[in-house]
């Protein structure tokens, strides 16, 4: 949309041309910024034919509603937006369609700062020195299709997050592929709540001279990851650490991480509902420390804590494809879980350790409804986890639990297998799969 300054028009025009110049001008809501364009110029008027050649003169023309796409080339360049957006009129920092622009400032990547109602999204962040994207003290962030690679160095000191969100409220970290950071990928910290973390995937991110960097960290309430896949971190695939109570897993797809698949140390409240947690160095779904109040349901965690290293590091910790440790037991809740181990092993721990289920459920009673049988992943060495006819995940879950979802990790619906009985399945649909996938029969 175009708003141009006319003499004839009304005072209220007249009124907000005084205000923004952009207006008398003639600007639009689109801004753009190319710096291969030969044509480019700062002191231009930031337009698709005359663009501007730095992200910080687009977004310091920044207002509500307004949005900038940066073009092609690589930018040294923060961008940190002045002002908020509104509900309404939102503030969007995106790459320019069909170009592919490069954020790689010695500094963060995006600093949004005290701000609401913004998005940045389809760019790359590669190679900060902080942060790629980091979020602090704002709301109403969206931060989605980005990829973020790079950030910070591998030495003590010197580490970071791929994105982080900190102190910050109902906001949505969605669809990026976050991957090789020299620290977390995806971290929510203290004071953080209202925070969704979907449809991202979490990867080969590390520290590098310690085991400690997670593809999801968690460490504050109240917020929800789903739909994630989050494989060969350095540390846990997900992580909720103390502080990091009531929060929702839910439909994660977790593997080879050099911890657990899902940590959880010292929070309460937790949900752990359909997650897929396959091959990871300890305990796949790790509950531990003062943890209370959990449920885990619905889940498929096979070959977990049954291999003697990771790229290097010792697995030879707490072990089982489900553990339940310390006080936790006595305020945990585990059923319509499937386990299954390819070697032999320690298969659950629930205060102490057990090679079957069937052990494990006449000690505790737990698990009414869990199955120890092979999941039958499509194919699990190419790390396909979806699964295939005859598998003992179909039409077992628990619908009516808190967390469950109505749709699995690709959006596809819950369907019943008319092959599969549905016997030991519960809540208002009797037919949906353990795991994060649906069979589509």
């Amino acid at each position: 949309m175009t708003l141009v300054g006319r003499t004839s028009a009304a005072v209220v025009l007249s009124g907000l041309m005084l205000a923004n110049p952009l207006i008398a001008r003639g600007a639009t809501t689109d801004l753009f910024v190319d710096k291969s364009m030969p044509n480019c110029s700062d002191s231009g008027p930031g337009t698709a034919t005359t663009p501007y050649c730095t992200v910080v003169k687009g977004v310091s023309k920044l207002a509500a509603g307004f949005t900038l796409n940066i073009g092609d080339g690589t930018y040294a360049e923060t961008i940190k937006p002045a002002v908020s957006g509104t509900a309404s009129a939102p503030i969007v920092i995106t790459a320019w369609p069909g170009r592919n622009p490069v954020l790689s400032p010695a500094s963060f990547g995006a600093n949004i700062s005290s701000r609401s109602f913004v998005t940045v999204s389809g760019l790359t962040f590669s190679g900060t020195k902080y942060d790629g994207v980091y979020v602090t003290g704002s709301n109403n962030i969206t931060v989605t299709g980005n990829t973020v690679t790079g950030a910070g160095q591998p030495v003590s000191g010197k580490t970071v997050p791929g994105i982080s969100i900190r102190g910050s409220s109902d906001s949505v970290v969605s669809s990026n592929n976050v991957h090789h950071n020299n620290g977390t990928g995806i971290l929510v910290t203290a004071g953080s709540t209202g925070i969704l973390v979907t449809g991202n995937s979490a990867s080969f991110n590390a520290e590098g001279y310690r085991r400690n960097a997670n593809g999801i960290n968690v460490i504050s309430p109240g917020n929800t990851v789903l739909r994630n896949v989050t494989h060969d971190n350095e540390d846990s695939g997900i992580q909720f650490y103390t502080g990091g109570d009531n929060n929702l897993a839910a439909l994660n797809v977790t593997y080879n991480n050099g911890d657990h698949g899902i940590d959880d140390l010292n929070v309460t409240g937790g949900r752990l509902i359909g997650n897929t947690v396959y091959r990871n160095c300890t305990t796949g779904i790790n509950v531990e420390g003062t943890s209370g109040n959990y449920q885990v349901i619905d889940n498929v965690a096979v070959d977990n804590g049954v291999y003697p290293a990771y790229n290097g590091i010792s697995c030879a910790r707490r072990a089982g494809n489900i553990g339940i440790w310390d006080s936790a037991p006595s305020s945990t809740t585990v059923d319509h879980n499937l386990v299954w181990l390819t070697t032999s092993g320690k298969m659950y721990a629930f205060g102490t350790t057990f090679t079957s289920l069937a052990a494990m459920q006449a000690a505790t009673h737990q698990e009414a409804h869990g199955v120890q049988a092979d999941p039958r992943f499509v194919s699990p060495a190419a790390w396909n986890l979806r699964l295939q006819a005859g598998s003992a995940a179909i039409d077992r879950g628990d619908s009516g639990v808190s967390g469950a979802q109505s749709s699995d990790i690709e959006g596809l619906p819950r369907v019943d297998d008319p092959a599969t009985s549905n016997a030991f399945a519960e809540g208002p649909r009797t037919y949906d799969d353990l795991g994060a996938y649906e069979y589509q029969p």
